[in-house]
Parts: C-alpha cells; sequence; structure tokens
C-alpha cells in the first residue's frame, strides 16, 4: 500500500534525538498501563465488584494479545517494514531491527493497548474511556516512529482490540461472572 509506506516514513521521518528517548520508553513501557489500571481501581476501591471488573481488564489484555500473535499473525504473515530491503534502507529503527522472520500485522502492541482501553472506555465511562483510547493511539504510533510497523498494522490491532475487549465484556456480564 503506498499510503501505508508514505505515513510509515512521515512518522519515522520526525526523529530528534531529544525525542528518541521519550518514545523508545513509551514503545517499551506504554502498553502496561492498560493492564496496571484495573489492579490500580482494584486497589482503590478492594470491593468484590472491582475484583471482577480488574479480572475483566486482564482477560481482555491477555485475550486480545492471544488473538493477535498466536491466531492472527500466523495467518496473515505480512513481513514487518524492516523486511522490505528497499524500504529497510529508508527507515531509520530505533532500538533493534526485528528478525526477518517477524510479521506485523496486526501489531501485538496496538491490539493489547486499544482493548485495554475500550474495556476502561466500558467500565468507567467516555471521560475516563477518551483519555484511555488517546493513550492507546499515541503509544501505538511510537511503533511507527521507530519504524516496525506499517499504520495499517496499528489500524488492524485496534479493530481486534476493540472486538475483542466488547467480546470479554460481553461474555461476562452474559455469564455473570
Amino acid at each position: 500500500m503506498p499510503g501505508d509506506t508514505t505515513l510509515l516514513l512521515f512518522f519515522n521521518g520526525l526523529r530528534a534525538p531529544w525525542l528518541d528517548p521519550i518514545v523508545r520508553f513509551v514503545t517499551e513501557w506504554g502498553l502496561y498501563a492498560f493492564p496496571l489500571a484495573p489492579m490500580l481501581v482494584l486497589a482503590m476501591r478492594r470491593t468484590r465488584e472491582e475484583a471482577r471488573s480488574s479480572r475483566d481488564g486482564w482477560l481482555a489484555f491477555l485475550f486480545s494479545l492471544l488473538v493477535s500473535e498466536t491466531v492472527l499473525k500466523p495467518i496473515v504473515a505480512r513481513p514487518r517494514p524492516t523486511a522490505v530491503a528497499w524500504l529497510r534502507d529508508q527507515l531509520h529503527v530505533l532500538g533493534t531491527v526485528p528478525p526477518a522472520a517477524s510479521t506485523g500485522m496486526p501489531s501485538g502492541t496496538a491490539t493489547a493497548c486499544m482493548a485495554g482501553a475500550t474495556w476502561i472506555a466500558l467500565r468507567y465511562g467516555r471521560g475516563w474511556g477518551a483519555l484511555a483510547i488517546a493513550l492507546a493511539v499515541v503509544v501505538s504510533l511510537t511503533r511507527l516512529y521507530v519504524g516496525v510497523h506499517y499504520p495499517s498494522d496499528l489500524a488492524a490491532g485496534w479493530l481486534v482490540g476493540a472486538a475483542t475487549a466488547i467480546g470479554v465484556d460481553r461474555f461476562t456480564r452474559w455469564a455473570g461472572a
């Protein structure tokens, strides 16, 4: 996809020495905000309902990663941009270059972040949901900045993550668990 590559090169071209350490931290650790959020709420409220809700948040996060990494990536088998020779020469990869056999669609980071953000939106409303979704998008976009995903990898991850979180939420509410 030409637009996909153009957007990737645009975000990857925003590189700045002062921004690199910030983006590196966010791209490596940002997704962990989402499984930590349910634990923080549980620690503050300590109710049986919050314990169930925390469990559901973790289920959404972990199940989304399972679906993304174990089911979809092997089926789609799309190479990362770093595996495409002509594109690799134009990218400025921040950090370790993924192995050539590593696949990129859907992005596991984008999937897990959007699953967590969607769960927060479902359980805590629009205000917290909007903040969580904004964080999920920012963390996901760092994957373009570091040069390891195409924008469509992120979009696919966002869809899978949101769908997984909605599915987990509906199932646990239906099951009354």
